[in-house]
């Protein structure tokens, strides 16, 4: 068992560590996925519920992950600045009802 930390301590930080080949697929690509079922891609979309922007935030969502104003209104990379936000919080959790449509396209 002393040998592992022994040989660890020896290599340093020369080792790379990588992810396995079943390591979850990485924030951006699921995000990826989950805005062209989303929005199809378009940041200025809003939907009948009042659901805007690539990911389709709802206003009190986009404002609990720091938004201002509503998300259809805000540039492409601020909603992505947010949907991150989400995605750390919750997961695909605020994405379930669309996930029908994403899950397959993140592999």
């Amino acid at each position: 068992m002393i040998a592992v930390p022994a040989v660890v301590a020896a290599v340093g930080s020369s080792i790379a560590m990588s992810q396995p080949a079943s390591a979850a697929p990485s924030a951006d690509r699921v995000l990826s996925a989950i805005v062209q079922c989303e929005s199809n891609g378009n940041p200025s979309v809003v939907n009948g519920i009042g659901a805007g922007g690539l990911f389709q935030f709802l206003p009190p969502t986009w404002r609990g992950v720091g938004g201002s104003g509503l998300p259809q209104n805000a540039s492409a990379e601020e909603q992505w600045k947010r949907a991150r936000i989400l995605y750390a919080q919750q997961g695909t959790s605020p994405w379930y009802a669309s996930k029908h449509c994403w899950a397959g396209k993140i592999g």
